[in-house]
């Protein structure tokens, strides 16, 4: 009897995802990290640190330059190589789904399908990133690797990573490549990305009573509807480029008096700095107004996809097709991304290098567990042909 279970288990299948790395996901999910909540971004950050720690990197936390309450550290993890020239892999720890989220939990929906916040952006990210690595130093046999390595989890990637922006810019600079590990599509990866900048308007009017002295007050309100209504026709789909109103709000919550204050927050999406360029003036003039002031919250410049990343894709979407049987191609994504703030002339970028799922920010949020296995032995290999 025994020597029969025992040919069963040596002859059991082997599932095609690890269940360290479904144990280690589950474990990243049921942590709140929504980019408000700081102790739940920390909290995940101090879980992942020492699984660095094991693959060979000294960490450590960086305090955000702004303030300890604009968001948590990031946490930095770097391994020495035979030249000094970084190969910087991007990560975040935070989601969109902060405490007030009913999207709490993690649910099996099949053996090869995992739904919970941030599964896929950016969680199962940093496992593909992991995984992949740790094949990666196996083949090594303890010899160096050929470029010393860079890890840096942010904080606060979904509210514009504000703060770290000259981190990235500086660690651009000693970098040969950067890889970024935001989910990747189902038949392919991120090439380049829209750039965004995100305005806050604010209109002064002068309330008055709305029956008695209407002809006294000046309708804040009306004033931005009339600027809004300029503002949306700058969308031109032609051009990739969009303006978007994510939130408008004015006077007080009356009928009768005339709006004596508007506010607005508007985004814009951008695929070139010309047509940043181009699109800000446009805005500025509309916004010429004395009862109107604004100011940017936070400005992106695009990732614009460049000739010297192209080979490198190639040799990634070749990867792809051997490994997981599929021909993949190169997206241009209207996201913004960590990586947009590394990008430069000169450096590869490649991005969309987590794993496969969809519906990522909704409450769908879902990953293909193999996704993270696959993807792992295909970036082990890239790194070889380097």
């Amino acid at each position: 009897m025994k020597s029969i279970l025992l040919f069963l288990l040596l002859t059991a299948p082997i599932s095609a995802h690890s269940e360290t790395n479904t144990e280690r996901l589950t474990q990243l999910i049921s942590i709140n990290s929504g980019s408000a909540n700081l102790a739940g971004v920390l909290k995940v950050q101090e879980v992942i640190k020492p699984w660095l720690e094991e693959l060979g990197f000294k960490t450590e936390f960086l305090k955000n330059p702004n303030g300890d309450s604009v968001s948590a550290p990031l946490l930095l993890a770097t391994r020495p190589g035979e030249r000094p020239e970084y190969i910087t892999f991007i990560m975040h720890a935070d989601t969109v789904f902060e405490p007030s989220s009913p999207f709490q939990k993690s649910e099996m929906i099949d053996p090869h399908t995992l739904r919970g916040p941030g599964v896929i952006d950016n969680k199962g990210g940093i496992l593909v990133a992991l995984t992949g690595l740790k094949e990666y130093f196996k083949s090594l046999n303890g010899k160096l690797p050929k470029y010393s390595l860079r890890i840096e989890i942010t904080p606060n990637e979904e509210v514009g990573a504000v703060g770290f922006h000259d981190h990235f810019h500086r660690w651009s600079k000693d970098s040969f490549m950067a890889l970024a590990f935001e989910p990747s599509a189902e038949d392919g990866i991120v090439d380049g990305r829209k750039g965004n900048v995100w305005y806050e308007i604010s209109v002064k009017g002068k309330e008055a009573h709305a029956g008695v002295n209407h002809q006294l007050g000046i309708n804040a309100c009306d004033i931005l509807a009339g600027k809004i209504d300029k503002l949306r026709k700058l969308t031109d789909y032609k051009k990739n480029q969009t303006v978007s109103i994510g939130r408008m709000e004015g006077g007080q919550d009356k009928f009768n008096i005339v709006c004596g204050w508007a506010k607005a927050k508007m985004d814009t999406r951008v695929p070139s700095l010309k047509i940043r360029n181009e699109l800000n003036q446009k805005i500025e003039n509309i916004l010429k107004d004395p009862a109107i002031t604004f100011r940017i919250f936070n400005e992106t410049t695009p990732m614009e996809s460049n000739s010297i990343s192209k080979p490198y894709f190639k040799r990634y979407l070749d990867l792809i097709k051997k490994h997981e049987g599929k021909v993949a191609k190169t997206h241009f994504n209207g996201a913004v991304g960590d990586a947009n703030h590394f990008s430069r002339e000169g450096l590869i970028v490649l991005d969309g290098l987590g794993p496969i799922g969809k519906d990522m920010h909704t409450e769908n949020e879902q990953i293909n567990l193999d996704s993270i296995e696959s993807r792992g032995l295909i970036l082990s290999e890239f790194l070889k042909t380097l």
